[in-house]
């Protein structure tokens, strides 16, 4: 890992060390902590060089091919929160990277892969303080350019994955 990536990811880590996408409550508790069920089929896909990171703290890397060819972290339901991947701190939003006319802009996203998790539904708001460290977190991720060409292309893939389930289902996000 180069020493821009590791910068940028235990950045990235230290502004959402607290954030929360449900203020002053555990958000698990509303939906039984659906996004970490622990059950077989259940992964978190981990950034440019943040394996090495998750490595250290016990988790179970894993091979993929839905990640760009970068690898996930498989869940088991249990973890140290303060050892969570990236992942794990967005959801269930995803800091979107986009570039217009040669200047990056970070927007915080709902992340069409979450539709486990109830705060996505259309009545719920996500804090405003949550979405600003998101977007704080993915401005820090672009520091690194590999960090930042992956941060696009899983954009890419997202408003893709929106737009579709938009005009198939009438589902917005």
């Amino acid at each position: 890992m180069t020493d821009s990536a590791l910068r940028a990811l235990k950045n990235a880590y230290a502004v959402l060390k607290y954030a929360t996408p449900l203020e002053n409550t555990d958000c698990g508790t509303i939906c039984g902590a659906a996004c970490c069920s622990g059950n077989k089929n259940d992964c978190m896909f981990l950034l440019p060089g943040e394996d090495e990171l998750v490595k250290r703290n016990g988790f179970t890397v894993c091979e993929t091919q839905g990640n760009s060819g970068y690898p996930a972290v498989l869940c088991n339901g249990k973890c140290n929160r303060n050892a969570r991947p990236l992942a794990c701190r967005f959801f269930p939003l995803f800091p979107a990277v986009t570039e217009e006319n040669g200047r990056i802009r970070v927007k915080a996203i709902v992340d069409p892969r979450a539709s486990v998790c109830p705060l996505t539904l259309e009545n719920v708001e996500i804090p405003r303080s949550f979405k600003r460290a998101v977007r704080k977190a993915g401005l820090y991720l672009t520091r690194d350019s590999e960090i930042c060409a992956y941060l696009k292309k899983m954009t890419a893939e997202l408003l893709e994955i929106s737009e579709l389930r938009s005009r198939l289902c009438g589902q917005k996000y």
